[in-house]
Order: structure tokens, then C-alpha cells, then sequence
């Protein structure tokens, strides 16, 4: 057994509980004695289950020593972003207004983590609400990044990234509408898989943009994002809009020959303003696709300088809905910047809704057109590494631009669209702190981008360990 289980992966855990090397109480108690002992650096958590999750590695380590295997995920500590409803447990959003919110329910994906043998051990940080990119909270405070403590952890999912970089658990579920499961994964230099819209239940979520909102795992490898896919993945009639699909076996399928496989680059999508070092870890990792075979081709999009235009009457318009109540009669309760978002999204108008879902028709008909024809869409999946916190625009190429735009760029595309999207480490850049790539594939093919995901992240063969936080 190695001297830290912390630092093993859930593919590599699996077999040693099941043979009761490693035992559920033993993970736990890991994972609850590194949330002591470093959490209080990165706030990561908004919450923390102990007395609960102790009390499910028990009943699970009875089931093994009477012979039954729930599967990969048998007694394996895991958290969820605390916009993700837990029985009995806060879901606060990250907010002042729902700060006393005690969940009456699982939410779809925690009752399938549960049946899959998962052991809930909290809830994380995020971005108030889920409405930004940098998780600094002004309610429960920043998430700060592991690599390097005075930055951010992206967001919103920046709690449930930073644990899982952090060795605190061995994945997290976040949620994405802009990429807030991608942006995250990527600062921190781990996995971050946004299924197809429709593949993953969203019901017992807290909604930001209910059309654009995807629900889906952080973890450590492409392998391990396959497996926590295939527990939370199916139809839920609760959610009305999940959809009836084939769900494969994806942690059965990874392993490929990629040669003849095709993937392209959408050139004019943003990819001439990139932090240099992002484009030397993006240019690698063409070439890395390329010695296995992959062709990789350049084309242009011709929605390129549309796309920021459809996503934000209907991410704005649809978060102010949800949020028009609380807006009225609790607009001091909300973070200045949240507020501010919420307030555009009320100024946008019925007019601008229905052009920017018609013109969604359009760029999807012509991204799926693309994706007829290769396999895969690559892409950096930010064009920076991580902000300090409090940083408000950047510098790339003697152009000053906000963060968000800067972080949310290239991964907008694929919420409108609602195709499959995957980041993986690439590298480190300058000051070592991580930068990702990004992988999108046709709707509901998931296997294919994890397939050429885990291709690539075993030829980078990258050892992504944050600085000691000990």
C-alpha cells in the first residue's frame, strides 16, 4: 500500500477496496483528517458531512465483508458543489439568501452516487449562485487555488475543483453554463467532463440558466471522470429535460487506436489571443495527437463572432427569471456582482431572447455540421492560467480584457450547443500554475472524446501534484 492513498486515483482504489486492502473507513478518515488539516488555506468547503460520511463508509465496509460490490465507486469519499441538493444537509448556493436552505431531497445525481457506493463527505464553495468565473464569494470567502494560494480556483465550480486538486477527495460534481465545470478544472490542473445536455439529470439543482445548465464530475484522470460519468449518467422522467439514450460503459471503452481519428481547430474562435504559454501547451498537445495517429485540421467558424452574442440574452435573461423575486425584495442580500448580472439580465428584452434562440439553432446546425466530418473539436479551454484574486482584466497581446471573457471564450460554444466537453491538463505555465486543453465532441458521444482525452493525457503523462499545502 502506498504511503498516501490520498494521492491514488479512483481506478487504482477500486480493486483494493474491493479486496478489502483498503477499507471505506480508512478512506474516510483520510479524507477527513486532510479537510482539517489544509481546508482551511483553500475554503473549499462550505460544508463538511463527517458524523454522516463516517456512518456510510461503515455500512459500506459491511457490505464488502459480506461480499457485496457496488462497483468503482464503493466507498470512495467524493463531494458535490453546494448548489447540488444533499438530504438533510445546507445547499446554500453560495449565498446569503438560501444560507439557512436545508435540502428536503437528494438531487438526482446524489442518489445515483449513493446507489453507486460514493460516500457524500460535504458540500463546496462556488461562486455565488454559480454567476461567475473566480469563486471569490463574498458570503463564505474565496476559494483559493492549490498551486498558488493568492489565486483563484475558477469558477463557479471552484470549490469542488480545488478539492479534488487538493487530494481532499477523489472527485466532486460541479455544474456548467458557461463552463463552469471547465474553467475550474482547467486553473487547477485537473479533469472537468460537461456531458450532453440532456445525458445527466439536473433535477434537485439549483438553476442558473435552465437551458444551458449541465451537471457533471472533476476529478484527477480522464479514467476517473469516465467512471463517475457512468454512475450519474440516464434518463430521469423528473427532469423534463433529460433524454433517453444509449449510455455506454465508459470506463470499459477508453482504450483506442486513435490513428485515423480527426479532429479540427476552429482558428478565428479566439485562438489569437492566447497567454503564450497557453499556446505552447495547445500547440504540444497537437502534436502530441498527431504522433498517435490523429489528423488535425484548421478550419474557421463562420458563428465565431456571434457566439458571445446568443449566450448572453439567454444566460442573463433566464438567471433573472429565476431570480426576479429575490431581486425585488432581497437585491442588498445579493454580492455586488451578482446583482449587477442579475440586473443586466432584466434589462435584456423578449426581442433579444428569441433572436439569440433562434440564432443558437443556426451556430448548432452548423457546429454538428463540422462535427459530421471529425470526430472532435480541440481547443485551449482558457486563454490564461489562473488571476490573482482581485484581478479584474488581463493583458494578452496589448489588448486589455475582462476575466471573464478571458476564461469563458472558448467554452460558451459548447454550452449553447450543449455537446460533450472535456479539459485536461496540459502542462504548467510560467510560475507553474496548470493550463488544460479542451476536447468537444457530437451530442451524446462521450465515449469518443474520453477516448481521445484519455489517448492524449497518457501521452502527455503529466504529474499534476499541487506545491505541498502541508
Amino acid at each position: 500500500m502506498p504511503q498516501d492513498i490520498t494521492r491514488l486515483s479512483i481506478a487504482q482504489l477500486s480493486e483494493r477496496i474491493r479486496s478489502q486492502e483498503i477499507t471505506p473507513t480508512e478512506l474516510v478518515a483520510k479524507s477527513l483528517e486532510r479537510i482539517r488539516r489544509i481546508d482551511k488555506r483553500i475554503n473549499s468547503f462550505i460544508t463538511v458531512v463527517e458524523e454522516d460520511a463516517i456512518q456510510q463508509a461503515e455500512v459500506l465496509e459491511r457490505e464488502l465483508k459480506n461480499s457485496i460490490y457496488r462497483g468503482s465507486l464503493h466507498g470512495v469519499p467524493v463531494s458535490v458543489k453546494d448548489i447540488i441538493q444533499v438530504r438533510g444537509v445546507k445547499c446554500t448556493a453560495g449565498s446569503k439568501i438560501l444560507s439557512n436552505n436545508i435540502a428536503e431531497q437528494d438531487a438526482a445525481v446524489v442518489e445515483k452516487l449513493r446507489e453507486a457506493g460514493a460516500i457524500i463527505i460535504g458540500t463546496n464553495n462556488l461562486h455565488e449562485f454559480a454567476s461567475g468565473v473566480t469563486s471569490v464569494n463574498p458570503h463564505f470567502g474565496a476559494v483559493r487555488n492549490p498551486w498558488d494560494l493568492e489565486r483563484i480556483a475558477g469558477g463557479s465550480s471552484g470549490g469542488s475543483a480545488a478539492s479534488v486538486s487538493a487530494f481532499m477527495v477523489w472527485a466532486s460534481l460541479g455544474t456548467d453554463t458557461s463552463g463552469s465545470i471547465r474553467i475550474p478544472a482547467a486553473l487547477c490542473g485537473v479533469v472537468g467532463l460537461k456531458p450532453s445536455y440532456g445525458r445527466v439529470s439536473k433535477h434537485g439543482v439549483i438553476p442558473l440558466s435552465w437551458s444551458l445548465d449541465h451537471v457533471g464530475p472533476i476529478t484527477r484522470s480522464v479514467e476517473d471522470a469516465a467512471i463517475v460519468l457512468k454512475a450519474i449518467a440516464g434518463y430521469d422522467q423528473r427532469d423534463d429535460a433529460s433524454v433517453f439514450a444509449d449510455l455506454p460503459d465508459y470506463p470499459a471503452n477508453l482504450e483506442r487506436d486513435l490513428k485515423g481519428y480527426r479532429v479540427c481547430v476552429l482558428r478565428n474562435l479566439y485562438l489569437d489571443n492566447l497567454h503564450r504559454s497557453v499556446a505552447r501547451a495547445f500547440s504540444r498537445a497537437i502534436d502530441v495527437l498527431g504522433g498517435l495517429g490523429v489528423e488535425c485540421v484548421e478550419l474557421d467558424f463562420r458563428y465565431a463572432d456571434r457566439v458571445r452574442w446568443c449566450w448572453a440574452p439567454i444566460r442573463l435573461g433566464e438567471a433573472a427569471v429565476f431570480h426576479d423575486e429575490w431581486l425585488r425584495e432581497r437585491a442588498a442580500d445579493y454580492g455586488e456582482d451578482v446583482r449587477r448580472m442579475l440586473e443586466r439580465g432584466r434589462s435584456m428584452s423578449l426581442v433579444d431572447y428569441v433572436k439569440a434562440q433562434r440564432l443558437r439553432i443556426e451556430i448548432r446546425e452548423e457546429l454538428l455540421r463540422i462535427l459530421d466530418r471529425h470526430h472532435a473539436i480541440i481547443s485551449p479551454t482558457t486563454a490564461i492560467p489562473a488571476p490573482k484574486i482581485g484581478e479584474t482584466e488581463v493583458k494578452l497581446n496589448g489588448e486589455t480584457i475582462d476575466i471573464y471573457t478571458a476564461l469563458t471564450n472558448l467554452t460558451i460554444l459548447y454550452n449553447i450547443t450543449g455537446v460533450p466537453a472535456i479539459t485536461l491538463p496540459a502542462g504548467l505555465a510560467d510560475g507553474n500554475l496548470p493550463v488544460a486543453v479542451q476536447l468537444a465532441g457530437r451530442p451524446f458521444d462521450e465515449q469518443t472524446v474520453l477516448q481521445l482525452a484519455y489517448g492524449l493525457e497518457k501521452s502527455l503523462n503529466l504529474d499534476m501534484a499541487p506545491p505541498a499545502l502541508d
